[in-house]
């Protein structure tokens, strides 16, 4: 583990939430961490978003690549002028928060918003009662940094970190990771304590 290397852990208790036209949003997690979304001063935030009304036009997001993975339910998007697409659970689409974007059905969803740098999402799954080690991913050339955010959609999950933490999660809580350093990629370990699939979200976000 290198000596810059940040990682933390938030209750799902300590997360903020707000109100938007079509529902609620969980910000998970933002870079740099005095940013304010509403200020669209961040490099990249991730959040999770309950869409409770049928239909929803998204906010416009001028100059932020974005990514949206349902977590439950099913959604139609319409991105006037580009495509439409329909996304199960799981399933996920990444787009221009500068084009009109509609969306159609109830769901809960994850969100990577980037104003720099490179990002994607992606789903791990642990099977009952198994240990996953999760290689993080390398500090590379072009970018000052890498972070990662991880959103657990399960109880159950026993995590050690590469600082000698070891401590259990449950459904809602996140980990972040921030790292400038290269070198050999620490592993993170999750131990699933239960006896079904633990499944959890990861976001991973190349920046300066």
């Amino acid at each position: 583990m290198g000596k810059n290397d940040m990682y933390r852990i938030i209750g799902s208790e300590e997360l903020p939430v707000s109100r938007w036209s079509g529902g609620t949003t969980t910000q998970l997690a933002i870079w740099p961490p005095e940013a304010v979304y509403a200020e669209r001063n961040f490099v990249w935030r991730v959040s999770s978003a309950r869409v409770e009304t049928e239909e929803s036009e998204f906010t416009a997001l001028p100059g932020i690549a974005r990514c949206l993975m349902v977590l439950d339910g099913t959604l139609h998007l319409r991105h006037e002028g580009h495509y439409d697409v329909d996304l199960g659970r799981f399933a996920q689409d990444n787009f221009s928060g500068s084009w009109t974007t509609h969306s159609r059905g109830r769901v809960t969803d994850f969100n990577l918003m980037t104003a720099s740098g490179e990002g994607r999402v992606q789903l791990l799954e642990a099977a009952p009662s198994s240990r996953k080690e999760v290689e993080l991913m390398p500090v590379i050339s072009g970018w000052g940094a890498v972070s990662e955010v991880f959103y657990f959609l399960s109880d159950g999950i026993s995590l050690a970190l590469p600082c000698g933490t070891v401590r259990p999660v449950t459904a809602g809580d996140v980990l972040t990771v921030h790292r400038t350093e290269a070198g050999a990629p620490p592993v993170l370990v999750m131990d699933n304590t239960l006896g079904e699939l633990a499944r959890v979200v990861r976001a991973v976000i190349y920046h300066d």
